[in-house]
């Protein structure tokens, strides 16, 4: 879809109030969008609108969105990885858990993100786990977001089931490895570590991707920004 096209659609769903959700839980707010935009769902790594990567959040809801999934160079194996750092997962009976959201202050495992002017990497003490060099991260974030189309919804609740207002639009343009760099030291963007063993079904391990997740609200400070 060309950007044209989607600021007129996006009008015509703005002035159509609210707009009961095509399915249920947290990604409601971006299918509901997709499916009223005529857009099939997008899980491949480019935009979705002519250059432009879209999301949908609800407003005023914390968390973080993620940005891209990239893995890095696995310094400590991810089989060592989940032996050393893991623990019991809490639903899969018999299986260990890598699971972890790692910032710049130690969490609970004791992860943390280091940085230097080479690489962003994920340590434990002063054991590097998995790096990665700046241009790779950039590159993977240009490649998904060369710029971003954001759109913000109100919601309501009708007996149980939430409705949308879609009201307010955002094109986020451009980002460079400073801009991406301080965005981690700042602690605006976490690395979500997503993997587990698969040993009770004779399989090694499961790894969804390792995540690099911002706080919606701070989209601003990796991109310059402009209302639609």
């Amino acid at each position: 879809m060309q950007l044209s096209e989607f600021k007129t659609k996006f009008q015509s769903i703005k002035s159509s109030g609210f707009i009961k959700s095509h399915r249920k839980g947290n990604t409601g707010v971006g299918h509901t969008l997709e499916q009223e935009l005529g857009l099939t769902e997008n899980c491949i790594s480019g935009p979705d609108l002519s250059g432009n990567e879209l999301k949908a959040a609800r407003k005023g809801a914390g968390g973080k969105q993620t940005l891209f999934t990239k893995e890095g160079d696995w310094v400590v194996s991810q089989k060592d990885y989940i032996e050393i750092y893991g623990f019991p997962h809490t639903t899969k009976i018999g299986e260990m858990s890598g699971q972890s959201t790692v910032t710049k202050n130690p969490n609970k495992h004791g992860l943390f993100i280091k940085t230097t002017d080479d690489y962003c990497a994920v340590m434990h003490g002063s054991t590097i786990i998995v790096k990665w060099d700046w241009d790779t991260l950039v590159n993977q974030f240009a490649k998904k977001f060369p710029a971003c189309v954001k759109v913000f919804a109100d919601v309501e609740k009708r007996d149980g089931v939430e409705y949308f207002h879609y009201n307010e639009a955002y094109r986020y343009i451009g980002t460079d490895k400073n801009l991406f760099r301080t965005a981690i030291e700042n602690d605006m963007i976490a690395i979500d570590i997503r993997m587990r063993t698969q040993k009770t079904i004779g399989k090694g391990i499961r790894n969804r991707g390792t995540a690099f997740r911002m706080n919606h609200g701070k989209m601003e400070e990796l991109f310059v920004k402009e209302e639609l």
